[in-house]
């Protein structure tokens, strides 16, 4: 579970509830619950905690794999609920944040009702993203424009872009959010 692993996590890195919670600016309760699985950290919080930890958010979620290639049917993911997030995704890039490789990207599957939206301060990180729409149509408004995407069509949205994305048809829109695993900064050695 997401606070067993989080805890796991402060641990090896040698750090207190205290400490963790006031580098990330969260209360030490709010942290503990977390830990606790009492409560769901909000994208923002996770996103923090992520960087951290120096693990990629989505692999706080995943059970943990022996195997470099892994395939998970349909009916074994677990859908991810972000307490910033409209909709519940599924993660489709599942990934042990113990192996040695680091994932090079992380893949969300999401479906949004019809008059759904999702901004992008929902879903945004400092990478590239791209969004493949595999069913139904959504509207992509950014400033003054607005594009519709048909199913089949996808967009590629620079870093730091924003964004709201609509679904302006009458039946469920399905999408695939992709984004370059965000990393720690490689730190240098001084020799």
């Amino acid at each position: 579970m997401l606070g067993n692993r989080l805890r796991e996590a402060r641990k090896s890195k040698n750090l207190t509830l205290a400490e963790l919670a006031g580098q990330i600016g969260v209360t030490t309760g709010y942290l503990s619950n977390l830990e606790k699985n009492r409560q769901e950290p909000s994208l923002a919080v996770l996103r923090s905690l992520s960087g951290q930890l120096d693990i990629p958010a989505p692999v706080l979620f995943m059970d943990e794999q022996d195997e470099e290639a892994i395939v998970l049917r349909k009916g074994e993911r677990s859908p991810i609920r972000f307490a910033d997030l409209p909709v519940a995704c599924d993660l489709l890039t599942p990934m042990n944040w113990r192996s040695s490789w680091s994932p090079e990207i992380e893949v969300l599957r999401l479906a949004l009702a019809p008059g759904e939206r999702l901004k992008a301060d929902d879903l945004s990180t400092d990478t590239d993203e791209c969004v493949y729409v595999t069913e139904g149509r959504v509207e992509y408004r950014y400033g003054n424009e607005a594009v519709s995407i048909e199913s089949g069509g996808s967009l590629y949205v620079p870093r730091r872009t924003g964004y709201v994305l609509i679904n302006t048809g009458e039946r469920e829109a399905v999408l695939l959010w992709a984004v370059r695993s965000v990393r720690p900064a490689q730190r240098s050695e001084r020799t």
